[in-house]
């Protein structure tokens, strides 16, 4: 398959035949004209990108050695028998990196064989019709790449939906004031209950081992994140959803801790979900994903999440275990979910560490955690 060929397939995803935390709370922009007047269009960015492969590559700014790594990035995480649907997270620090090229950001994200990204806006740049995000956005739809905002995530979203809307409205208020090219696909939502160890305003804490049962304060997490999901879902006019998820909520469904949490429970009320498997072997991602997997009744329902950033324990990222170690993983992570009709994609916690891989010149130059 020759460059221009396999940029395409990368691209379509066909292939063939087929965290900034940031609040949401201050005063509500101008909301301008009713979602009504704005006309929907469903559109597959992917199905004919405007930007080709030649100049894709001129954008990104790549090295040759780059730009093989690409694609053999590409090859272990795409299929030429079925679409994957296969996002990367985008933070802060990536915005600032590309504070004044976010095409050459967009243009790099595509090179990967990524259909869409998790971007963390901050609210500043949805209230301003900000032109970094109209330019990213736009460069991204020209690339055939889906952009959903990360925003919605803030512990407001948990305690009322009043919360919940105001960050929904932002997203919306943006959609509304830029052009079809520059809008977002949907919202990307992280709502994660079992990291909640302070009462924020619910009367509940999550304890693993010790807040279980039917009604318990685990289960009433879980239970309000749904219901979250569903408000926004609501709320969305036809916008995507994407909700992640921690890998032991399926296990303790399964082992009768909790009545919610249910990887089909999040599916009702989301397009897909991502698991995040951070692990750092092959079989330890699988191990986590597996249970999820295996519960799900959704075709095309559940992407596994895995992490490069190397913010966290060090068990959590595959970083440290070099670029040729991440491509088999990522290989064989491909190859065990393609067994199963739910799964969607790879999708890859953070952007900006994966770059760091992708830059270096030898297979492991990893410096150490953070």
């Amino acid at each position: 398959m020759n460059k221009s060929k396999l940029f395409i397939a990368m691209s379509c995803s066909v292939l063939s035949a087929g965290l900034l935390a940031v609040s949401c709370s201050g005063e509500n922009a101008d909301m301008g004209p009713t979602i009504d007047e704005i006309e929907i269009i469903e559109k597959d960015n992917a199905a004919d990108p405007e930007i080709g492969y030649e100049e894709c590559v001129e954008l990104a700014g790549v090295t040759e050695l780059m730009i093989q790594k690409a694609l053999d990035y590409t090859a272990a995480t795409q299929s030429e028998d079925r679409s994957l649907e296969n996002c990367v997270y985008v933070y802060a620090s990536s915005l600032e990196e590309y504070a004044d090229a976010p095409d050459k950001l967009a243009a790099r994200i595509a090179l990967l064989g990524f259909r869409g990204v998790y971007l963390s806006p901050g609210g500043n740049r949805l209230t301003t019709q900000d032109q970094w995000l109209r330019t990213f956005i736009s460069t991204c739809t020209g690339l055939g790449l889906d952009v959903y905002a990360t925003y919605y995530e803030d512990p407001s979203v948990f305690v009322s939906e009043s919360g919940a809307e105001v960050c929904l409205d932002k997203v919306l208020a943006y959609n509304r004031s830029v052009s079809y090219e520059e809008r977002f696909a949907g919202v990307s939502a992280d709502l994660e209950p079992h990291i909640i160890k302070e009462d924020i305003g619910l009367g509940w804490t999550w304890d693993t081992d010790n807040h279980n049962g039917a009604g318990g304060q685990n289960d009433n997490l879980l239970k309000v994140t749904i219901d979250r999901l569903a408000y926004a879902k609501s709320k969305l006019y036809g916008l995507k959803l994407q909700e992640a998820i921690w890998w032991n909520y399926q296990n303790m469904y399964n082992d009768g801790r909790v009545t919610n949490g249910d990887v089909n429970q999040f599916t009702e009320v989301c397009d897909w979900v991502s698991i995040m498997a951070y692990r750092n072997t092959t079989d330890g991602i699988w191990d986590a994903s597996k249970p999820t997997m295996d519960a799900c009744g959704k075709d095309k329902s559940v992407s596994i999440c895995v992490k490069t950033a190397t913010n966290d324990e060090p068990v959590t990222s595959l970083m440290p275990n070099g670029w040729k170690a991440l491509l088999e993983t990522m290989e064989t992570l491909k190859e065990r979910g393609m067994e199963y009709g739910c799964f969607n994609g790879l999708d890859m916690f953070q952007y900006e560490a994966l770059e760091t891989m992708w830059e270096w010149t030898e297979d492991n130059e990893f410096k150490g955690f953070e």
